[in-house]
């Protein structure tokens, strides 16, 4: 028996945080509380300051390694709802925390899946809430399973477990862009991975949250392209899981 290991380490433990805001008096404020948070938990924290939606998109186009963004609402030209909309249509685990003055736009908040709205001015504790939510989110996502494929015991991270199937006397698992066959059972799996990050919509199926693009009716559309079908009786809380994913909350 051997023992091989598929990017054992976990991710840095690293925050990078962009502050999207017309007003430089709240990028900074914002700027510093956030710096404030960092200094209190000891977590190191990249802060990047954008003051309009266009120039986030410009240097989000090339480096999709944010873990979130404090982003204002009202900002002349595109505003931040309209970018939030553009980010989700092909990034779904970017945590957006709206900033604004008004509670307007909460409904619209919904749709693009928003960690959560702060009003202005932001209190210090409640934006300390938030990233606590997104840390804890990153920290969760380093875990791994293992596998035991071809007389090899396999440990793959979880925030790389795309999705799993099951089929007759095995389960083939996608993870990255690698493909693995196990005789694990779906339960012997699914006791084995966070349900903070999977749900299983279907008796055959596993998905990891993070990778759903599209969610319908009757199916899901993963970033890959693959088509996951979600049974009637477990529709709403699929629903559910992925909205409180994306929330910061628990899957299930």
């Amino acid at each position: 028996m051997y023992h091989r290991f598929i990017n054992p380490e976990p991710r840095p433990t690293m925050m990078k945080i962009a502050i999207c805001d017309d007003d430089q008096v709240q990028r900074d404020y914002l700027a510093s509380l956030v710096n404030n948070w960092a200094e209190h938990k000891s977590d190191p924290v990249v802060v990047e300051k954008f003051i309009d939606a266009p120039s986030f998109l410009f240097s989000w186009s090339g480096d999709k390694g944010y873990d979130a963004l404090l982003l204002d609402i009202q900002m002349p030209g595109l505003n931040g709802m309209e970018l939030a909309r553009t980010i989700r249509k092909t990034d779904a685990s970017l945590a957006i925390i709206f900033i604004t003055g008004f509670s307007d736009y909460m409904d619209e908040g919904y749709d693009v899946s928003a960690l959560h709205y702060l009003i202005k001015p932001v209190k210090e504790e409640k934006l300390f809430a938030c990233l606590d939510k997104v840390s804890k989110k990153m920290k969760t996502e380093s875990k791994t399973v293992l596998i035991e494929t071809k007389g090899e015991t396999l440990r793959i991270r979880q925030d790389e477990l795309i999705c799993a199937e099951a089929f007759a006397h095995s389960v083939e698992i996608q993870a990255g862009n690698q493909h693995f066959v196990t005789n694990l059972n779906m339960v012997q799996l699914e006791k084995q991975l966070d349900p903070v990050l999977f749900f299983r919509p279907h008796r055959s199926y596993i998905v990891g949250l993070r990778y759903i693009c599209r969610f319908g009716k009757n199916e899901l559309i993963l970033d890959n392209g693959f088509h996951i079908p979600v049974s009637r009786r477990r529709y709403q809380a699929a629903n559910q899981a992925f909205i409180n994913f994306f929330k910061g909350g628990t899957a299930r």
